[in-house]
């Protein structure tokens, strides 16, 4: 299972984003690489929301820390 986002902080010259599906990268904005694993840790990073094709523009799928999803416009 993925870390959630925010367990361990990001090292200087590095950032974040989140891809549609919820997937979390990383870049070094030092070098211009992206990685999908947290430069810390090693380890892949869940958002804990994801926005789906099957729902209605503007939703997104959330989930809780026990695994529950919830919806969120």
């Amino acid at each position: 299972m993925a870390a959630p986002l925010g367990r361990d902080t990001l090292p200087d010259q590095w950032s974040y984003g989140v891809c549609r599906d919820g997937r979390v990268f990383f870049i070094n904005d030092k070098t211009h690489t992206t990685t999908w694993l947290h430069p810390r840790t090693g380890e892949p990073v869940n958002s804990g929301h994801m926005i789906r094709s099957d729902l209605p523009r503007g939703w997104e799928e959330g989930f809780t820390d026990e695994g529950a999803s919830y919806f969120i416009k």
